[in-house]
């Protein structure tokens, strides 16, 4: 059997490949109240960490600056059903700040964003018309990642757990 048909974890390769298709991050924070708060969106996998840009009054920004661990999920919808799932830790990196103020290591971010998700007439449309309005950069920094290539279950959903180990036969004299 390919590691395919049998499931399992993505090698190291095949998460950057998975995190570099225009798949949607779920971001799950905490709202004051104690209940999670989940919001879709895009991303930039870059230097080993999560970068997502938000409103400068967007909620989960507010959510994430009063609590930083946050949950992600990306993952896809066809039959494979890949998926990366982390616990994190988010923060504020830069912003709130228009286009023009935005450092060299945004722009770079930027350039992964518009590659992965704005080649559409729609995308470049959206970018012109919001371009100077003031965001942040948020920075997700993993604190643990579990992967998963599809295929069938894992067994520990369906074998037989082990039991105790046999007692130790006493021998007759």
């Amino acid at each position: 059997m390919s590691e395919e048909e049998t499931g399992g974890p993505l090698s190291a390769e095949e998460l950057e490949a998975f995190l570099a298709q225009p798949l949607l991050l779920k971001l799950a924070c905490l709202r004051p109240d104690g209940w999670p708060y989940v919001v879709p969106l895009w991303y930039a996998w870059f230097e080993r960490r999560l970068y997502v840009v938000g409103r400068e009054r967007a909620v989960w920004v507010q959510y994430l600056r009063a609590e930083p661990r946050v949950g992600v999920l990306v993952d896809e919808e066809a039959a494979r059903h890949r998926r990366v799932q982390m616990t994190a830790l988010a923060r504020v990196v830069e912003g709130p700040v228009p286009l023009e103020g935005r450092s060299d290591r945004w722009r770079a971010i930027g350039a992964v964003l518009r590659q992965k998700y704005m080649s559409s007439e729609r995308g470049q449309a959206y970018a012109q018309l919001t371009a100077s309005r003031p965001r942040v950069l948020v920075e997700i920094e993993p604190v643990q990642t579990t992967t998963w290539r599809g295929g069938p279950w894992h067994p520990r959903y369906y074998a037989p757990e082990p039991g105790p180990p046999p007692p130790t036969a006493r021998l007759a004299r």
